[in-house]
């Protein structure tokens, strides 16, 4: 009788309940339980002339990659008939809504932890480190003014950015991600004007804002890429896996 209702509205709140970190990381599928380690490749070995009658030369292609897996999360909810009975007032179907809420909840709090944390790469440096990875910038300030000094210079670091073969790589601004304390003024920093002159345009008009209250830092904020352009935050999809085990043994279950 619940399986299906359960189902559709775990689904919903999922869905519907907000997070920035949510909307810059990349979803993805996962098999099993064992460690993954997408694989990411350099340049193409750089071309030479080849002479009448010469030899075409060997050529290397370098590969890192960044290894995770995925674990188990979960929570029942046991309730009586006779609590089911007496629930005149529909109580108890909000339950699957507050779960499918909750486990979005949990997946925000997830990513932004990772975030904050700023593990260690494969290489042994930090995700964001200003020698190594060039990708950490001092901020100067939290008024207007300034973010869009800061602004400009995250722009020219993602511009720069390289592979792990040196080359240039297409790392093009997107999305730009603040604590709730940053909300107005960079809301203000991103706002477009009517120009009188060109020196007035605003060139970060056209970046997406997204807010994540879930930030510890009321002065961290970052410029991120598409996420489905570039390589960055991965977030394995799990309310499938979720929704599934709820029809089979749905969290309002008569004992």
């Amino acid at each position: 009788i619940l399986g299906d209702t359960v189902g559709r509205e775990l689904r919903r709140a999922y869905q519907v309940a907000p997070s920035g970190a949510r909307q810059v990381a990349r979803q993805s599928t996962v098999r099993d339980f064992r460690p993954k380690r997408p694989l990411s490749l350099g340049d193409a070995p750089g071309l030479e002339q080849v002479n009448e009658g010469g030899e075409f030369k060997s050529g290397t292609i370098d590969e890192s990659g960044e290894s995770y897996s995925i674990a188990t999360f979960g929570k029942i909810f046991g309730i009586t008939r006779q609590a089911m009975v007496n629930d005149d007032l529909s109580a108890f179907q909000q339950i699957p809504a507050r779960m499918g809420a909750a486990a979005k909840a949990f997946e925000a709090n997830q990513l932004v932890a990772k975030i904050i944390a700023n593990p260690n790469m494969s290489d042994g440096v930090a995700v964001f480190n200003a020698a190594t990875h060039k990708n950490q910038k001092a901020a100067t300030g939290q008024a207007v003014a300034e973010l869009t000094t800061d602004l400009t210079a995250a722009r020219l670091a993602m511009r720069k950015q390289t592979n792990i073969s040196g080359g240039l790589i297409d790392v093009t601004p997107k999305y730009v991600l603040v604590p709730a304390d940053l909300e107005t003024a960079m809301e203000q920093a991103l706002s477009a004007v009517q120009a009188a002159k060109t020196t007035d345009t605003n060139p970060f008009a056209k970046l997406e804002l997204l807010v994540e209250p879930r930030f510890t830092s009321a002065t961290q904020w970052y410029v991120v890429a598409d996420p489905a352009m570039i390589d960055g935050l991965d977030r394995p999809e799990a309310i499938e896996g979720i929704g599934a085990f709820l029809e089979k043994r749905p969290p309002v279950w008569p004992t």
